[in-house]
């Protein structure tokens, strides 16, 4: 049997208020089983929740929160949780994933790529010390002119 945990404990796990709770249950964002008077929530709801909470702190609106969600759910296999294997971050404007090194918009579903400048100057240094320990060209002609 899955664990699951009660409201109490979720709100100081999350930071989420009561009032966020209930709202996000009732829009159908999150979906706790409710036993009594009071929700319980699984590992995979914990996961969503401290991301909607991060999310909404960073600025994103509850509307492109929903939207990545729902578009994440969607487009990765419903085998596996699609919110436990992703980085997840915002500029508070888009919700952005990284999947495996693919980096995407939850909300647009445009895809990005990755430009690394800081490998830059390694790169050079590396590439420099190659070219000095091959020969040059006017070196082995000169070698050979003297043999």
């Amino acid at each position: 049997m899955n664990a699951i945990y009660p409201t109490r404990l979720i709100r100081k796990l999350t930071l989420a208020t009561d009032n966020q709770l209930k709202y996000w249950v009732k829009i159908g964002l999150i979906h706790p089983c409710k036993r009594g008077k009071t929700h319980y929530y699984s590992f995979r709801e914990i996961i969503k929740l401290k991301l909607i909470v991060m999310l909404k702190n960073k600025g994103l609106s509850l509307q492109k929160i929903r939207k990545g969600i729902k578009n994440l759910s969607d487009v990765l296999p419903a085998s596996d949780d699609p919110l436990t294997r992703l980085v997840i971050f915002t500029d508070g404007v888009d919700m952005l994933v990284n999947e495996k090194g693919k980096y995407f918009s939850a909300t647009t579903m445009q895809r990005f790529f990755r430009f690394d400048t800081d490998t830059i100057p390694s790169e050079i240094v590396e590439l420099q010390s190659k070219a000095q320990d091959k020969p040059k060209i006017t070196d082995t002609l000169k070698y050979g002119e003297a043999g």
